[in-house]
């Protein structure tokens, strides 16, 4: 965090800016990348920059760890499926190091021990140790039961076996003292029995520590190879370290990245200053840090504030500084969103006092010296903050050079915040274009700054008023507003006045906005409940819709089920029912095409009797009828509409109101002179007359057709022959090799409208023709 500098180039800012928004915008998710928290390996890896370089086991299990982290980030990245370019670019930077990862882990515990298997002799040595380590340890056992010496036991001396035994009984073991305890009581003795035992032993640890030294040679050795693979490695997840404590501190202080813009215009909407959002956050403060509202652009590049000491301008004026410095960083601001920074070649600040008596430098020198730097460094691409401009020295002097130095910054179209006290400087700021003066609010009754920046209206310093809240003799006080000058008095009021009434035309802009929101919202709701009503309109349309392809289906299947009807008594030919089936396919083609068909329902009045020969009106169908038959026991009455004839519930029929109906004698009554359905003059007689059956065709060849394409056309040509009322019908199959009349004559046997059926005689085809005879 502390390397992060600020950028010497816009798209490296911008970059950075990416990348952190990338980390930001994944808070919460669940997909935020693990935890970039590298061991620091530096040290490590100038080591290995030299050749022959040995590093311990624990050095080497850190570079392990390193590689662990870039592992997980690494398959992070690959799992990832959000839209990331700068995360994705940054751990695109990673090299897992597969070999050297694995060839670690492998020969190292996590404590940077070295495993027994990272090598057969290293095996083969530590199972010898093992081994010699138990059967040493059994023969003192052994020799210390012999002795009976109580307090003594057996232990490890310098990496040989032996006997603790009190001092005063030393001589009844034989053998050669390996030293004392701290306090001398027990003298450590090797037997001479486990001398040979012991310096085997010996040599086997050196051969052991031979061994480990070879492997972590190995090892190291590797590293070396991957060293700039591990640096690179190590940047990264530094980076990433960094970047992640960025977004945390953002979200903390509730950041956001600034638009950075070639242009020259700061807009800073709801910035605060940075330590101040900190101290409230820990309850230092009571109340919240107040946003600051500002823009400086090519038009007005200079703003002067002024108003109360204490009162906040130099505080405006570093919370202005730093923004700038953080967003050159590409670094969240605290601020609002709609917060635009340019982007500045330099910076200047003159904040603060530098005062020193030990290089000679007083109060007005300082300021010399960084307003110098200023008038020096600065250009149309610069930021320049001044505190108390024109301050340390005579008040008409200081105003003059104050005026000046604003004066220069103007002609280079700098962008500048100012602070002063003298009354000068804000009657330059209020003639001058380009100038605009500031002020911070001052509450009158509680004699309390506010904090906020008011636009457009120069502030009193009011010095007094400040004084009075601190506690100062109230004599002097009064002498203080006697001595100050009438003008400077009526000033000061004026002053109040003008800013008292532009916050009355904030307030009431406010509440013009908050109107125009409102408006906004209801214009909203109804757009939404329009909306919604048309949502329903649609939805019952297609109610509507469905009831009548509801509708239609019923009508198609009692359709079907008189075709089976006419199957039996024959009194309608194909074309009759295929003409009623297209009816109602036009009329649900129309439907489902959503055209304006509507029935009109509404048309007639209902019917309660019917009789053989009564016009109606189907309204589903949109068509007048002819009832064929009387109701039957539940109530469906067949109707002949055009060419086909349909069965219908009787309760889905009209009539005209003047239409006649059944009379209890059988007589009709008087129709009032005319029918409604069928226009003008005397009523029609009842239609009671049969459907006309034209001629169907009594044969059928079905030569050259493959088995199942003839099965189903004669099952057509039989069943319209049905219909047709024809008694006898002639199948053409030819005589070929027999498949097909053989076929056929299995099918015919399964037909139950089939009575009987034969072969042709030698004058009606013979064996190429087989005769069908309907029952």
């Amino acid at each position: 965090m502390l390397a992060i500098r600020c950028q010497a180039r816009l798209d490296d800012a911008r970059r950075d800016q990416e990348l952190y928004g990338d980390l930001i915008s994944l808070i919460g998710t669940g997909d935020e990348p693990p935890a970039g928290a590298p061991p620091d390996v530096r040290s490590l890896l100038e080591q290995l920059e030299t050749e022959g370089a040995l590093l311990s086991g624990e050095e080497l299990w850190q570079l392990r760890l390193l590689l662990d982290q870039t592992g997980f980030a690494h398959a992070w990245l690959r799992k990832n499926r959000r839209d990331t370019p700068g995360l994705s670019r940054l751990l695109g930077e990673l090299t897992p190091l597969p070999a050297l990862h694995r060839e670690l882990g492998r020969t190292l515990e996590p404590s940077g021990d070295v495993r027994d298997d990272a090598s057969p002799d290293l095996a083969r040595i530590r199972r010898s140790i093992h081994t010699l380590r138990q059967h040493l340890a059994l023969k003192l056992e052994s020799i210390l039961r012999g002795l009976g010496i109580a307090e003594s036991f057996v232990t490890l001396r310098d990496g040989r076996y032996a006997i603790a035994v009190p001092a005063s009984q030393r001589r009844q073991v034989p053998g050669v003292a390996l030293g004392y305890s701290g306090s001398g009581t027990s003298v450590f003795l090797e037997p001479r029995e486990a001398a040979e035992a012991n310096s085997q032993l010996a040599d086997l640890f050196m051969d052991e520590l031979g061994e480990v030294n070879r492997v972590l040679r190995e090892l190291s050795a590797l590293a070396r190879r991957d060293r700039e693979g591990l640096a690179r490695d190590l940047a990264c997840l530094a980076r990433l370290d960094a970047a992640q404590a960025v977004s945390a501190w953002a979200e903390a202080q509730g950041g956001v990245l600034p638009a950075l813009t070639d242009d020259r215009s700061l807009r800073l909407r709801g910035a605060r200053h940075p330590i101040l959002v900190e101290r409230h956050a820990r309850g230092e403060m009571e109340s919240a840090p107040v946003p600051l509202d500002l823009e400086l652009d090519r038009g007005s590049p200079l703003l002067l504030v002024t108003g109360p000491n204490m009162g906040g301008k130099t505080v405006a004026l570093k919370t202005v500084g730093l923004s700038a410095l953080l967003a050159m960083a590409g670094l969240p601001i605290p601020a609002a969103t709609g917060t635009t920074v340019p982007w500045f070649d330099h910076v200047v600040c003159d904040i603060g006092d530098e005062q020193s008596l030990l290089e000679d430098v007083s109060t007005f020198l300082s300021h010399l010296r960084r307003v110098a730097e200023a008038i020096s460094l600065a250009t149309p691409q610069s930021l320049v903050l001044l505190d108390e401009l024109g301050s340390g020295t005579d008040p008409t002097e200081g105003a003059a050079l104050g005026q000046a130095i604003l004066e220069r910054l103007l002609e280079r179209k700098t962008l500048c915040l100012a602070t002063t006290h003298h009354g000068a400087l804000k009657s330059f700021a209020q003639e001058t274009a380009g100038v605009r003066n500031a002020s911070m609010a001052f509450d009158e009754e509680t004699l309390k700054p506010r904090f906020t920046l008011i636009l457009g209206v120069p502030g009193r310093s009011r010095a007094i008023q400040v004084a009075e809240r601190f506690g100062m003799d109230r004599a002097v006080l009064e002498r203080a507003r006697d001595l100050l000058p009438r003008g400077e008095r009526d000033l000061g009021v004026l002053i109040e006045e003008l800013g008292r009434l532009k916050a009355e035309v904030a307030r009431e802009r406010e509440e013009l906005s908050q109107t125009r929101l409102r408006l906004a919202e209801r214009e909203g709701e109804l757009k939404t409940a329009l909306s919604k009503l048309e949502s329903e309109r649609r939805e019952r349309k297609q109610a509507e819709l469905q009831a009548r392809r509801d509708l239609l289906r019923k009508l198609e299947s009692q359709i079907d089920d008189y075709r089976r009807k006419l199957r039996a008594d024959r009194r309608a030919s194909s074309e009759t029912l295929e003409e009623a089936r297209g009816l109602a396919r036009r009329v649900s083609e129309s439907i489902d095409a959503e055209t304006e068909w509507a029935p009109a329902s509404d048309r007639g009045v209902p019917v309660q009797r019917v009789r053989e020969g009564d016009r109606v009106y189907v309204p589903a169908l949109q068509a007048e009828g002819v009832v064929l038959s009387s109701p039957d026991q539940d109530g469906r009455v067949r109707v002949k509409v055009g060419g086909a004839t349909a069965v219908l519930p009787i309760g889905t029929l009209r009539r005209d109101a003047g239409e006649a109906e059944e009379r209890p004698g059988g007589a009709p009554a008087a129709a009032g002179g005319a029918n409604r359905l069928g226009g003008a003059g005397a009523a029609k007689p009842p239609l009671r007359q049969e459907i006309e059956i034209p001629d169907v065709p009594r044969e059928i060849d079905v030569r050259g057709f493959e088995p199942d394409d003839a099965i189903r056309a004669v099952e057509v040509f039989l069943e319209n022959a049905i219909m047709g009322g024809v008694d006898s019908a002639r199948i053409i199959h030819g005589k070929g090799k027999g498949i097909l009349r053989e076929r056929m004559k299995r099918w015919l046997k399964d037909q139950p409208t089939v009575k009987e059926f034969r072969l042709g005689e030698l004058r009606e085809g013979g064996t190429g023709v087989t005769i069908v005879v309907l029952g």
